[in-house]
């Protein structure tokens, strides 16, 4: 008996060590994120691929992206964190943890457009319409979607944009403090009048899935 099983062992395959194991549990961890990685790069090349050929060229795709309007440019998106000052540090870090400082630039406020952050020089003392002007000459109206898919006539002028903020509807005579816009605001809404009007969603929205 004894000399059967002693066969049976040596006839075996050896276990493989922890180490051999943890080792192919790594590699294909490895794999499989390396995979997703590229897969995620691939989709949004071809998202910003399909965006060129719509708007030719030139537009920033929903969700992403950041517009200056006071030089009607581009924020190059490896640029965008250090723009709006979201970079953490540990000037105040929380339990060890770094964490975003407070904001120094009270010179420019930040827009939210159709997925895209507007940057634009604008104090709390401006008016709304001194603001609107701004957005509308530094570019806001590349956030019109094609006429196919929007339901409403586009931004074509400075008095089709309206300014929200907290809430509140801004009116093109009072200034931003009057609303208690703090200097260098960064989560303000700029949205085509006419969709606050129409009340639904753009064909194209996700909502009518």
């Amino acid at each position: 008996m004894r000399e059967r099983i002693k066969n049976h062992n040596s006839a075996s395959s050896p276990l493989p060590s922890r180490n051999s194991v943890t080792g192919n549990l790594i590699t294909t961890r490895d794999t499989i994120m390396a995979a997703a990685v590229e897969d995620k790069k691939q989709q949004q090349i071809e998202v910003a691929g399909g965006q060129q050929q719509q708007d030719g060229g030139a537009s920033v795709s929903l969700g992403k992206g950041a517009w200056d309007c006071d030089t009607n440019t581009e924020i190059p998106p490896e640029k965008e964190a250090y723009v709006f000052e979201e970079i953490a540090t540990m000037d105040h870090p929380f339990e060890g943890i770094p964490t975003v400082p407070r904001r120094k630039d009270m010179d420019h406020m930040a827009f939210f457009c159709g997925g895209c952050r507007y940057r634009v020089t604008a104090y709390p003392d401006w008016t709304a319409q001194q603001v609107k002007e701004a957005l509308f000459k530094g570019g806001i109206a590349r956030s019109n979607k094609p006429e196919e898919v929007r339901n409403t006539p586009g931004i074509q002028k400075w008095e089709d944009i309206e300014l929200i903020y907290a809430g509140q509807k801004m009116a093109n005579d009072k200034t931003l403090e009057t609303y208690h816009v703090p200097p260098g605001c960064k989560c303000l809404i700029a949205i085509e009048g006419k969709k606050l009007e129409l009340g639904k969603p753009d064909k194209d929205s996700a909502y009518w899935n």
